[in-house]
């Protein structure tokens, strides 16, 4: 089987990741490393934060590489800290980008400037993009009692308790992150899975010190991730 390609937006969330796993070689922000996790052979890819630096690696990686699928980990805000509490995990099922689009009074109209993102599989893709769950088609393991969510991808991070509630109302989306939307985009145009791991680092809209717990989120990833192999 090719190597998965696995994907995190910083050092620090690769290292959370499977850094426990084994020493890990030179991550550099854009470039791809070789790496085997327990005798299976993957590719590391340390993106940068945010879309554009997300879809920047990727394009990078697809070019230079040949991988079976990706996994995306990293950490992410939550919108419902009652289902996706600080320091939980879960997978994406759906990531959407609620930034493109036409610039409405009532926010943004993903079909109001006439053309789509692009097609994948004979279907338009807008504002929103379905990835994978079952981790075995990467040839890995699927954890066991891992909530799945709706996931919004942003370019800025959603700084008040009123914005929160404007997303939540109009997405209904569990959680909020900088680059899932570009990865599972990119792949999809390319017909290859992503699966999508984050755990819960702060409740999205707050900057308080006693709703953020990053040292949780990177210990769920390292759990979670360190399952998968």
């Amino acid at each position: 089987m090719k190597p998965v390609l696995f994907i995190t937006a910083t050092v620090k969330e690769m290292k959370a990741a499977i850094g426990g796993l084994g020493a890990l070689p030179r991550l550099e922000q854009g470039r791809v490393a070789a790496h085997h996790v327990k005798g299976r052979e993957c590719l590391l890819l340390v993106t940068g934060i945010g879309v554009v630096n997300a879809a920047l690696a990727l394009g990078s990686a697809l070019a230079g590489a040949e991988f079976c699928g990706a996994v995306v980990a990293g950490v992410a805000g939550t919108f419902l800290p009652d289902v996706y509490p600080v320091g939980s995990a879960c997978f994406v099922k759906t990531e959407i980008w609620p930034e493109y689009g036409l610039k409405r009074a009532g926010g943004i109209d993903p079909g109001g400037i006439g053309f789509c993102l692009g097609r994948a599989a004979g279907e338009d893709i807008w504002d929103r993009v379905g990835l994978e769950t079952d981790f075995t088609k990467l040839g890995l393991k699927n954890p066991e009692n891992i909530d799945t969510a709706v996931s919004l991808t942003v370019s800025g991070v959603t700084g008040s308790a009123e914005g929160a509630d404007v997303l939540l109302k109009k997405y209904d989306a569990g959680i909020e992150n900088m680059e899932g939307f570009a990865v599972a985009y990119g792949c999809a145009l390319k017909g290859l899975p992503v699966c999508e791991v984050r755990t819960i680092s702060n409740l999205v809209g707050s900057r308080r010190a006693e709703d953020w717990n990053l040292g949780a989120a990177f210990g769920k990833l390292g759990s979670v991730c360190s399952s998968l192999f």
